[in-house]
């Protein structure tokens, strides 16, 4: 989603959270007319009141979002356009995606659901559950990583790290302990290229966090993630219960509104989406 959002808002992740924020309240009514407030979008979002405007003033002007005599909520002309639905599906998409791949490593309880039972996650819930999870995550991450961005490069270099290794398993063959080792890392203008940022933004942002002790080693191959630095940010805690419960409950929502934990995959809009590739 990060990447397809920065795609659409040429790399400026902070007006595509803005967007988000909109998207799921002109879902909460009716018609999409659910409408928020400047000062009340800057508070749902931790960002300051000015940077959330600027955001909202550069949509209204692109015709994204319309202001009404309650707030702001998206226009019509952007329900209008049958691309901006394909993109909402594929959101939808994703977040059956990850519920389906999760399932089966027991990320997620079944529960005693009768195994005839077979329902369908409206698009609607869809949506507003990949949103929720997606301003979820960003906000129980910001002690690995503060600002939006810096969790969107995050995410790239441990995708990309992952997709390098299990690659490298498969064509050797071993099932050892995974190791990442020089060749599984992925280079700054791989990550810019991916999330439609400029190469010297991706720079200066990875600097200070590759430094002893931050989550980014730096290899003759690229950038990997820091197994070390994880492994101190998982230890149990009441803030992680807590962030956690609140994943739980998005998904707890989305299995109310039609969701087969026993059979997600019928709740595809237009099917699986592809793993992204980072090259």
């Amino acid at each position: 989603m990060s990447i397809r959002g920065l795609r659409y808002f040429s790399g400026n992740i902070d007006r595509f959270m803005v967007f988000c924020l909109l998207l799921r309240t002109s879902l909460s009514q009716p018609e999409h007319s659910g409408t928020i407030s400047v000062h009340s979008a800057a508070m749902s979002l931790g960002r300051p009141f000015e940077t959330v405007q600027r955001h909202i003033c550069a949509l209204l002007e692109d015709r994204v979002c319309e202001r009404t005599r309650s707030g702001v909520t998206l226009s019509e002309a952007f329900w209008a356009r049958h691309d901006n639905w394909q993109q909402l599906r594929y959101a939808h998409d994703c977040f059956v995606r990850l519920i389906a791949d999760g399932v089966p490593h027991g990320l997620f309880s079944v529960g005693a659901v009768p195994a005839t039972t077979s329902t369908r996650l409206p698009l609607t819930d869809g949506i507003c559950a990949a949103i929720d999870l997606y301003l979820a995550l960003a906000e129980a991450n910001r002690t690995l990583c503060s600002e939006s961005l810096d969790l969107a490069i995050f995410s790239v270099v441990l995708h990309s790290n992952y997709q390098a290794l299990q690659a490298d398993r498969a064509l050797g063959g071993f099932s050892g302990p995974a190791i990442l080792l020089p060749r599984h890392g992925v280079r700054v203008a791989q990550i810019a290229r991916v999330l439609s940022t400029p190469d010297t933004t991706v720079r200066r942002r990875v600097a200070p966090l590759s430094v002893e002790g931050g989550p980014y080693r730096r290899t003759t191959g690229g950038l990997l993630v820091s197994p070390d630095y994880l492994r101190q940010r998982d230890q149990p805690s009441n803030s992680n219960s807590a962030k956690h419960g609140s994943i739980r409950l998005i998904v707890q929502r989305a299995v109310a509104a039609g969701l087969s934990l026993r059979d997600p995959v019928r709740s595809y809009s237009d099917g699986r989406p592809p793993t992204p590739r980072i090259d």
